[in-house]
């Protein structure tokens, strides 16, 4: 069976189950630790480091929800 998904419903609806919002918050953690380690020893200043850590951390996060959520959930984002 084909489905039609809704990509602008899949991309820009916040997360709204406890589920979602624990995996998101989850991997922005996981992620910003694994960036933010090697930059710890850089000579680039720490609100550098931190900034620079947080950018891949947001969009790799929001990507697997993203993802997650067209694999799992797809009777709430397909389009009628």
């Amino acid at each position: 069976m084909k489905v039609e998904m809704d990509i602008r419903k899949i991309f820009l609806t916040p997360p709204s189950t406890m589920v979602e919002r624990v995996i998101l918050l989850l991997l922005m953690v996981v992620t910003f630790i694994l960036f933010f380690s090697p930059l710890r020893f850089s000579p680039i200043s720490p609100l550098e480091a931190a900034l620079t850590a947080a950018v891949p951390s947001l969009t790799i996060s929001w990507g697997w929800v993203v993802f997650l959520r067209s694999v799992f959930k797809k009777r709430e984002f397909c389009k009628k």
